[in-house]
């Protein structure tokens, strides 16, 4: 078994709650993005499918671009609430690489403060796009599918990411105030 430098194993530690509310959530979080592995998966199966009928039968997956960007949107809404969890958003650092710790964590809540309004925002429109959706009874062009399904079906990852996002950003603030 590889062994883990010490700087990768401070990191591990540092990302894995230790009370109850983000265990819970890092739980959930967890379970979400084993959801968005299947999907993944799925779309590459799909995709795989498609090409292989249309090469040999001239005859691909019918609406399989529609399969593709509805299993997509929901795998990207739930993977994000595992890396917030994670700390494992990609960091631009060009301009805090030389920052004190002080500034870095004060930068992180800030983010994790405005991931938690944009995902809120995302929950409530995508809601409100599935409730706007059932009303007219807009379906997809050729599958046909009720779209309200497709844009309920990404409120709850946005939701778990809005509250992964304010347990972070309560976790830097405790640090901070030491």
């Amino acid at each position: 078994m590889a062994d883990i430098n010490p700087i990768q194993k401070e990191v591990q530690e540092a990302t894995v709650p230790r009370d109850k509310l983000g265990l819970f959530l890092l739980r959930w979080s967890q379970i979400s993005a084993f959801i968005a592995v299947i999907l993944l998966i799925a779309i590459c199966i799909t995709s795989t499918i498609s090409v292989v009928s249309r090469w040999l039968f001239n005859q691909p997956v019918t609406g399989d671009v529609e399969l593709v960007q509805i299993a997509c949107a929901l795998a990207i809404s739930a993977f994000l609430p595992y890396a917030q969890m994670k700390n494992s958003h990609i960091i631009v650092d060009f301009f805090t690489v030389k920052a004190s710790p002080l500034i870095k964590d004060s930068l992180d809540l800030i983010a994790a403060l405005l991931l938690a309004i944009v995902s809120a925002l995302l929950t409530w429109r995508s809601a409100e796009g599935a409730i706007s959706t059932y009303k007219w009874k807009t379906t997809t062009m050729i599958l046909g599918w009720p779209e309200w399904i497709a844009h309920i079906t990404i409120a709850p990852g946005f939701a778990l990411l809005c509250l992964t996002a304010l347990y972070t950003a309560y976790i830097k603030l405790r640090s901070l105030r030491g």
